[in-house]
C-alpha cells in the first residue's frame, strides 16, 4: 500500500463497516463486539494505520492538541512544569506542542502565532516577561488560553503561591537566629522572583527585624547561576557577617554553592542556603538543598483542566495561588536530611 491507510483500508481488512472503526478508536459511543474489536485492532497492526488528526479537526472542530508556550526546557524548573503539563495532558487524551521562547518577546510571539496557526485548540502560555502582546495576540485569535508562571487579575491564570515561598524559607532562616540575611532575586517587575522577595521582606516584618536593603541583590536573568555566583562572592567580600541566604530560584542556589566554596564557607555549617523551586537537582547537591519545593504535578494538572473548561465551553473558575511544600536538608543548618 502506497498511500496513507485509512479508516476505508482498515475496515476492508478487519471485514467491518468504517463506524465500527470509528467506534473501535474513539471507545464508543457504540459498543463493538470482542471479535470485531479483535479484528479492527489487527488490521491496525498489520496496516500501520494512524488516525489523521488535521482531518478529524476539520470535522469535530477539535483537534484534542494544545499548545505550550515556556521560557526555556533548559532550565530544571521550566523542564519540570513542562513536563507536568504533558503529564496532566495526556492523562486526559490531549496532545501537547511545546515550544521554548529562550527568553526572547519577538521569538514567543512567533511560537505563538505558529501554534495558532497549527491550529491547536487552546494554549497555555509561561510568559517570557509580563508584558499584554502576547495576551493581545490570543486574545484576538479568539482561542481559549490560559497563563501559568504569572500571576494576573485580569485573566485566567494558575501559579505557585510565590509571595508565600518567600516568606515561609525568611521565617526558616531567622527561626534559626539569623541576624544578616542577604536575598538574591531579580530584575524583572511583576515576576515570580519578585513576588518571592515580597515574601522575604515581609518575614522581616512580621518578626519585627529590619530589613537590610543592601543584603537584597538582583542577579542578571540570561545567565543567571553564574550571575548569582558573582553576586555572591561580592557579597560575601564586602559583608562577611551574612550567615544566612534566601535565593528566589535553585539556580540562583547554585552560584551561591560555588561561591561560598570559593570563599571558603562550608553550607549548612558557616553559611545556611535556601532556595525556592524545589527542582529534583536540589536534592542532590552537597549538601542536599532546604527547599521550598513548587507543586508541579499540581500546577500542571490545574493548568490543563482550566484550559480545558474553556475549550469545552464552560466559563473558567478561580484558581487560589498554590502553596509549595517546605522540605527541610541540610543546607539550612537543620541536622537531619529530608
Amino acid at each position: 500500500m502506497k498511500h496513507r491507510p485509512s479508516v476505508r483500508d482498515v475496515a476492508a481488512l478487519a471485514g467491518t463497516s468504517t463506524a465500527v472503526v470509528s467506534y473501535v478508536l474513539n471507545n464508543g459511543p457504540r459498543p463493538v463486539s470482542d471479535d470485531a474489536r479483535r479484528r479492527v485492532e489487527a488490521a491496525i497492526e498489520t496496516l500501520g494505520y494512524r488516525p489523521n488528526r488535521l482531518a478529524r479537526g476539520l470535522r469535530t472542530k477539535r483537534t484534542s492538541t494544545i499548545g505550550l508556550v515556556i521560557p526555556d526546557l533548559a532550565r530544571p524548573f521550566f523542564a519540570q512544569l513542562a513536563a507536568a503539563i504533558e503529564d496532566a495532558a495526556l492523562q486526559r487524551n490531549q496532545h501537547l506542542f511545546i515550544s521554548a521562547t529562550r527568553f526572547s518577546p519577538d521569538r514567543e510571539l512567533s511560537q505563538l502565532q505558529a501554534l495558532l496557526d497549527a491550529p491547536v485548540d487552546g494554549v497555555i502560555l509561561a510568559p517570557t516577561h509580563w508584558h499584554t502582546r502576547p495576551v493581545a495576540v490570543l486574545a484576538s485569535a479568539e482561542v481559549p488560553y490560559v497563563i501559568t508562571h504569572h500571576h494576573s487579575d485580569d485573566i485566567t491564570t494558575v501559579v505557585v503561591d510565590d509571595r508565600l515561598a518567600g516568606l515561609e524559607a525568611t521565617m526558616h532562616l531567622l527561626e534559626h537566629g539569623h541576624q544578616h540575611i542577604a536575598c538574591l532575586t531579580g530584575p524583572i517587575v511583576g515576576s515570580p522572583i519578585q513576588a518571592r522577595t515580597a515574601g522575604f521582606r515581609e518575614a522581616f516584618a512580621a518578626a519585627s527585624h529590619p530589613v537590610e536593603e543592601d543584603l537584597i541583590v538582583s542577579c542578571g536573568y540570561e545567565q543567571l547561576a553564574n550571575s548569582a555566583y558573582l553576586a555572591t562572592r561580592d557579597l560575601l567580600e564586602r559583608r562577611p557577617d551574612v550567615t544566612a541566604i534566601c535565593t528566589t530560584t535553585d539556580e540562583h542556589g547554585l552560584g551561591v554553592v560555588r561561591a561560598a566554596h570559593d570563599a571558603g564557607r562550608e553550607i549548612g555549617t558557616q553559611l545556611a542556603l535556601i532556595t525556592i523551586d524545589g527542582t529534583v537537582q536540589s536534592g542532590y547537591l552537597t549538601p542536599p538543598m532546604t527547599v521550598v519545593r513548587a507543586p508541579f504535578a499540581a500546577l500542571g494538572t490545574a493548568t490543563v483542566d482550566q484550559l480545558l473548561r474553556q475549550i469545552n465551553g464552560d466559563a473558567p473558575v478561580p484558581v487560589k495561588p498554590l502553596p509549595g511544600s517546605f522540605i527541610r536538608r541540610r543546607s539550612c543548618g537543620c541536622p537531619a536530611s529530608v
